[in-house]
């Protein structure tokens, strides 16, 4: 396919999965898309129970909400056979694609996943000017995810019309739920990332840098946990008889304003943040339920350790101090993680020989959360290199906010790169070796 088809292609399929976003492990009509374009490129993806350690992953959805999007999921794709088999929270893809050549097992991971927003229906914006804005109300793609689908797809497909130069094989992870931590336990815990030897991931934008800015590796992940606290009090008639009742929503209310107030760590990078507050049923009604969704955060594990028992214990005593009980339930987890220099300075001259890119940066600070951690984590438990790349996208607005886009010549261009760096990877150690 000529470079400018190319392009276009996978800039439309980016605007449509932007236009259909779905939320972690609701990912239907994206999971059924995503292998209806690799079984279109002649490869055989697996998908559902088949890549999933059902009990490690976290933060899955109620059954209505599930069902709910499942059932929408069917109605725009008209492939129930296809989305039955994820039905519960599995999906996502994995899909090999074996070189025709001896060589080293890779692995690329690229997320699926939207944010809970309702996007921005000002014309400044692009995806509302142009029409492909979220149809899917309070889901929006605020982070990029649906370029990275494409990319991994545009990868697919370079791969595949190059199996015969390809050395070894390549694993591409199509990971749900990345969004909460959630999502990547459940692939390491299958043993899905076992065998690699090399693997990368990417993220478009975070810094501000334009398109043709690539900078090879990353640090500054945080480590975190996404929890759920439940208070659960007494419901009493607020007039009548109001000293039968044990107020939850105050107990929520004084641990948000406590888990604030946590004294920082001198140790390291900590955050502490209540996303969301939830309960009481009426005015004159003394509220028996409220519920805080929260996550804590540090820059090494001692860190985040410490924020997220100072946080439980917060809550804890705010529920004391009402008379509530306290149930708590953890929704998901990052972890800190470091790149492999080899690998990194590997994609870095992989970079500078691709044109598109103008600048090529040793290493960036994340300063955030990456689910992508387990499955780097694990590569690199079993003797394997791994290094995540921040690619330049000329972000209009921050990531996780109404007004979020990015200039899409980043995805063909990412895609290209990541095809170089597989194929580069092979040849390379079939010349060490020799």
């Amino acid at each position: 396919m000529e470079q400018a088809a190319f392009d276009k292609k996978y800039i439309a399929l980016r605007r449509e999965f932007h236009r259909y976003p779905e939320p972690a492990w609701l990912e239907y009509r994206t999971t059924a898309r995503i292998i209806q374009h690799l079984e279109e490129l002649g490869l055989r993806p697996r998908w559902g129970r088949d890549i999933h350690q059902a009990e490690a992953r976290m933060g899955l959805p109620g059954a209505d909400t599930d069902a709910a999007w499942l059932a929408r999921a069917v109605e725009e794709t008209g492939r129930k056979d296809l989305i039955q088999g994820m039905a519960g929270g599995f999906t996502g893809v994995v899909v090999e694609i074996d070189g025709a050549l001896p060589g080293p097992s890779m692995g690329v991971r690229v997320d699926i996943d939207s944010n809970d927003l309702t996007e921005s229906e000002d014309l400044s914006h692009r995806p509302a000017r142009e029409g492909f804005a979220s149809c899917h109300p309070g889901a929006m793609h605020a982070c990029g995810h649906d370029g990275h689908i494409a990319i991994g797809l545009g990868l697919a497909e370079l791969l595949a019309g190059s199996r015969d130069r390809l050395r070894g094989k390549v694993t591409l992870f199509f990971q749900a739920a990345e969004e909460g931590g959630r999502g990547a336990q459940s692939l390491v815990a299958r043993g899905l990332l076992d065998h690699i030897r090399w693997f990368w991931s990417g993220h478009i934008g975070i810094n501000d840098a334009p398109v043709g800015t690539v900078s090879a590796s990353t640090y500054g992940f945080l480590s975190g946990t996404k929890f759920d606290v439940t208070f659960l009090g007494r419901a009493s008639h607020a007039g009548k008889a109001p000293e039968e009742g044990h107020n939850a929503l105050a107990a929520a209310s004084n641990a948000v304003l406590n888990l604030l107030a946590i004294p920082r760590s001198g140790k390291g990078v900590s955050r502490v943040n209540v996303g969301m507050m939830e309960g009481g049923s009426g005015r004159n009604v003394i509220p028996d339920y409220a519920r805080i969704c929260a996550e804590a955060r540090g820059g090494n594990q001692e860190v985040s350790d410490y924020m997220l028992e100072s946080a439980l214990r917060v809550c804890r005593a705010a529920a004391d101090m009402y008379q509530c009980r306290m149930e708590q339930e953890i929704r998901g987890r990052s972890m800190t993680v470091a790149c492999d220099p080899e690998l990194a300075e590997f994609a870095a001259r992989r970079a500078r020989e691709l044109p598109g890119i103008r600048e090529v940066v040793a290493a960036s600070d994340m300063g955030a959360g990456e689910n992508v951690t387990f499955m780097m984590d694990r590569v690199q438990k079993r003797g394997g290199k791994a290094t995540f790349l921040l690619l330049g996208g000329g972000i209009t607005a921050p990531h996780h906010s109404r007004a979020f886009d990015f200039d899409e010549a980043v995805i063909p261009l990412a895609a290209r790169l990541f095809a170089g760096i597989a194929l580069g990877l092979g040849e390379t150690e079939r010349e060490d070796k020799g």
